[in-house]
């Protein structure tokens, strides 16, 4: 019979219980884990993708029968001491659990984290809770090496978890002047302009009437929405501008093609993005590199005045490095 584990709960005694893993929570690290640090883990994936520290698989998804429900996983190893171990992400979609009584989360995700040396499973973590510091330190560290520092303006496209989180993440790291927010729903807007800029004393937050309006001489941009309709025009991008490309798929994009004709784009994962992103390679663009190839210099940075695009798409290796350091934080 196998042995139960029970999930971390700020009881000392009950997190001290012998079991065969932790399942760790957000909550196991809270006030501990901070962006800064997230960064480091997130910039250190990157960079062991380049000099061939890190290994990883390509998404292996099954789809279950006729129905819409699918499962897909992907693997990946990071060698570090500080941030490397093994790691295996599950993601499960099934569109029948909104009609349950009570309802479930459509989509499910868990990464167990293994020990390097032994392959012993050492943490099972949820997912989203990986997910919410992974996607926005990848960002920041990208914007750091495609554009470098900057304190100009910041556009966030996406009034969702993904735009709330980046709009924090980066405006910590840059201290933007002024940061706007668009969103379909104005009043979404609206309402995460108020919190952020109850939060932060200089209160840079402001809303945007359109897309035009948010993007429009704006250094640095996020779009980060789930909308099957191009919502930026290229002819609005200021020349020299990062964009920061989290909202794609197969099919769509959030930019149209005459942005990415523009721009130098760049990936965390180059040989999954020229094999999935139908939609971007049928423009008749290229990837330049990955970006950890810029990190250790492998390839040069782009030039001052450049326009780039980062199109992030999350990898294994990612979450290996903030998987371990969640793990070491809790530890």
């Amino acid at each position: 019979m196998h042995k139960s584990y029970t999930a971390c709960t700020t009881s000392s005694s009950l997190c001290s219980m012998s079991r065969p893993y932790e399942y760790l929570t957000e909550d196991c690290v809270k006030g501990r884990l901070t962006w800064n640090k997230a960064i480091v883990a997130a910039e250190r994936a990157l960079k062991g993708l380049a000099t061939g520290e890190a290994r990883q698989t390509r998404r292996v998804k099954l789809q279950l029968g006729e129905s819409p429900n699918f499962i897909f996983i992907m693997c990946g190893y990071l060698r570090d001491c500080d941030y490397g171990g093994l790691v295996s992400l599950s993601v499960t979609k099934f569109v029948g659990n909104r009609s349950l009584q009570p309802p479930l989360p459509i989509m499910h995700s868990d990464v167990a984290l293994m020990d390097e040396n032994t392959g012993v499973t050492k943490a099972v973590i949820p997912g989203r809770d990986l997910t919410k510091w992974v996607i926005p330190s990848v960002s920041v560290v990208a914007t750091k090496y495609l554009h470098g520092e900057t304190g100009g303006t910041l556009a966030i496209i996406g009034a969702g978890n993904q735009g709330r989180l980046h709009a924090i993440a980066l405006q910590g790291h840059f201290h933007f002047s002024k940061v706007r927010v668009w969103n379909r729903t104005a009043s979404k807007a609206e309402d995460l302009v108020n919190e952020l800029n109850r939060e932060i004393e200089a209160s840079p937050f402001a809303t945007a009437a359109s897309v035009e309006e948010c993007v429009t001489g704006a250094d640095v941009i996020v779009t980060a929405t789930n909308s099957s309709q191009t919502l930026v025009q290229g002819s609005w991008i200021k020349k020299g501008a990062h964009i920061n490309a989290i909202g794609v798929s197969v099919t769509t994009t959030e930019l149209d093609a005459d942005t990415y004709r523009a721009s130098k784009i760049y990936t965390d994962n180059k040989a999954e993005a020229e094999t999935e992103l139908n939609s971007i390679v049928q423009m008749g663009v290229k990837f330049e590199c990955e970006v950890g190839d810029v990190i250790v210099q492998k390839v040069q940075a782009p030039k001052r005045g450049d326009t780039t695009i980062f199109q992030s798409s999350g990898t294994a290796v990612q979450y290996c490095a903030m998987a371990r350091l969640m793990y070491n934080m809790y530890k």
